[in-house]
């Protein structure tokens, strides 16, 4: 947009200046991109599926088919290191929130733990539990071996789900979670999950729960899309984990192909997810901008 007209008397030497509206002015930016993480992120999913899948799965087919131990030795074997990423993760993540008040959420204290560390450390406790009774007997449950990752994405894709129904519900915050104080309006389970990982797992901490509050707060297509994503997220959890249940408990699968599943197919369900996010979120960010620059211009 031009100046208004400058005076004749100071036309010498002078040139009408032009000024220009930023046409993302009033959008909050998040001080945070993939494209400058990839690197960690790539490395953070790979430590993730070994854990998840590739470790047991690797450990329990060739000690059951190629050596002659005992059922109950070789899950001692493969329970005894089930979730050693996940628990050095977790180690890591207590002590970051204990120790660094940067980090932690606004109005949190030192001995509380932000929304995503209580749903894993729930989330986890249910998958070892059902692996120490399953591998506890002399012949194990098998079967109960196989469910830690099918039950850990019905606990998240449950709690997802309950977080959109309070909300279209029009609810409010019984308690503080995360940020986001008692009393407040509930706010969909990826909004807590993306603003508790990025702050504590990659160090962006306080200035970015402030820059994602704020940019909720001010895009009415960041908060749908927020929205579509828990949905996206909770019901297919629902449904491939009620389906893995379902052909891990059916006793027409041998014990072995559902052991298999239980292991194998959440995994994979949630790489495709991801790489489906990834892309979903980059071209809703892109179309929010394009909005939004449209309706600052003059």
């Amino acid at each position: 947009m031009t100046s208004s007209p400058t005076p004749l008397g100071s036309l010498h030497g002078s040139e009408d200046k032009v000024t220009q509206k930023d046409p993302l002015e009033g959008l909050p930016q998040l001080p945070y991109s993939l494209r400058d993480h990839k690197s960690s992120i790539a490395l953070i999913w790979t430590l993730l599926a070994l854990d998840a899948a590739i470790i047991p799965l690797t450990l329990f087919y060739p000690l059951w088919y190629a050596t002659t131990l005992k059922p109950a030795y070789i899950f001692a074997i493969t329970t005894s290191v089930f979730g050693i990423i996940s628990g050095f993760e977790w180690v890591f993540r207590s002590w970051a929130l204990w120790k660094k008040e940067e980090l932690r959420p606004f109005g949190g204290k030192r001995n509380g733990f932000d929304f995503f560390h209580i749903s894993y450390s729930v989330g986890y406790a249910i998958s070892l539990v059902e692996l120490i009774v399953g591998a506890a007997p002399n012949q194990p449950f098998i079967r109960l071996c196989a469910m830690p990752a099918p039950s850990f994405i019905l606990f998240f894709g449950g709690e997802l789900l309950l977080f959109s129904i309070f909300g279209a519900l029009g609810m409010s915050n019984p308690f503080q979670i995360s940020s986001q104080p008692k009393g407040a309006p509930v706010r969909p389970g990826t909004y807590m999950v993306i603003e508790d990982v990025i702050a504590v797992d990659t160090g962006a901490g306080r200035p970015y729960r402030a820059a994602l509050n704020a940019r909720y707060e001010a895009s009415p297509m960041f908060r749908r899309m927020l929205h579509q994503l828990s949905l996206f997220w909770a019901i297919p959890a629902l449904l491939v984990g009620g389906g893995v249940t379902a052909a891990v408990v059916t006793e027409q699968v041998p014990q072995t192909i559902a052991y298999g599943i239980g292991w194998g197919v959440p995994p994979i369900w949630v790489g495709i997810w991801v790489l489906i996010t990834i892309q979903w979120v980059q071209v809703a960010l892109k179309r929010e901008k394009k909005a939004w620059s449209q309706q600052n211009r003059v």
